[in-house]
This record gives structure tokens, sequence and C-alpha cells, in this order.
């Protein structure tokens, strides 16, 4: 999980992030090794901090920002 170390968002956002990160990787085929796969995790956690919580959200809006 990409953002088990975050401390600045509570339980259920971090559920939420990870749903969202776990869905694109999964729907594109991101291996474990894919170096987008970064990139999609950084682009969630920065959707998060403006306050987006809800998963599919994250998923549309960073799949969109990263062109995938």
């Amino acid at each position: 999980m990409p953002f088990r170390h975050i401390q600045e968002f509570d339980t259920e956002t971090l559920r939420n992030m990870t749903q969202a990160f776990d869905a694109a990787c999964e729907r594109f085929g991101l291996a474990s090794d894919d170096p987008q796969r970064s990139d999609l995790a950084t682009k969630i956690i920065e959707l998060a901090a403006t306050g987006e919580r809800e998963p599919g959200k994250l998923f549309a809006r960073a799949v969109e920002a990263l062109d995938i």
C-alpha cells in the first residue's frame, strides 16, 4: 500500500486513496515495478490534500491528469 506512511490523512481517506490507486493499477495493468505507479500515488496524494475524498473521483482525476 503506497500510502501507509502518510500521517496527514485519516483512516477512511487512506482507505479511499488506496481503493482508487488499486483500481487504477488493475484497470491499466500497472505492474508493481511500473514507474507510473509512483506518479499515480503522488497524484492521488495531491488530490486528497486538496480535499477530494471520493475514490471514484480520485481515480478519474488522477488517471486524467497523468493521461494513463
